[in-house]
């Protein structure tokens, strides 16, 4: 049986979660606009930096729990709630791209060396590939709802009713659906966490504070202007 409060859930979690991440974001702040005579040591940066990965792993760990026992309220993941509206017309499998991580490198970043570039454009390639994976797993759970008789039977669905089996059939149709739809979002916030993951292995700890600090005020940034929004328009 679907636990129907597994979203509710999820939005309270995703309330105090954001208090401690504008915690961090600050801390991150203020860590990089040390100069070097005042920074803080290299060991204090990378236990940061350890702080705030635990954190946002935090985050996927408890969304994976919830999409779990989601049942017919899993499609709300793809169109959640706990994100605004601007946030919403970017959405990638129900979240950012692994992807846009490199672009936030690129502008936090200023100094990498010929190493590091290298390494992150191959591993750039590498996530570019497995998205196309993931895409291609997730058209493939929408086709098979889409397949003649689950549709011949969905049509028939408040019009002249069902035969003998159609009705099971559009049922188990729906269960395929949702465990597709599910173990696609799973493989996709699997990628998320690696792709970031890999990037700061690449970088220095003070690099790492610059591209994690992007993105922490990245994610704050769209959700505080257009929730302003969204009010105003409300």
């Amino acid at each position: 049986m679907p636990n129907t409060s597994s979203s509710q859930s999820f939005t309270s979690f995703v309330t105090g979660w954001l208090i401690r991440h504008r915690y961090f974001v600050e801390q991150l702040m203020c860590a990089s606009s040390l100069d070097e005579t005042n920074r803080i040591s290299l060991e204090d940066q990378q236990s940061l930096v350890t702080q705030f990965l635990s954190h946002c792993l935090q985050y996927y760990q408890e969304k994976f729990a919830s999409v779990s026992l989601a049942g017919d309220n899993v499609f709300t993941f793809f169109c959640p709630p706990w994100f605004n509206s601007y946030a919403k017309l970017i959405l990638w499998v129900g979240d950012f791209k692994p992807s846009l991580v490199f672009k936030l490198t690129e502008v936090s970043v200023d100094n990498l060396t010929r190493h590091q570039k290298d390494r992150i454009s191959s591993l750039k390639s590498e996530t570019r590939r497995k998205e196309r994976e993931v895409m291609r797993d997730f058209a493939l759970v929408q086709q098979s709802v889409a397949d003649p008789p689950v549709m011949l039977a969905a049509r028939r669905v408040g019009a002249v009713g069902m035969v003998d089996g159609e009705e099971s059939d559009l049922e188990e149709a729906m269960e395929v659906l949702k465990a597709g739809m599910a173990a696609a979002m799973n493989n996709a916030d699997q990628l998320r966490c690696s792709t970031v993951g890999k990037v700061v292995e690449i970088l220095t700890p003070p690099q790492a504070i610059k591209v994690l600090k992007t993105i922490g005020e990245l994610h704050l940034r769209l959700r505080e202007v257009n929730s302003e929004r969204d009010h105003q328009r409300a």
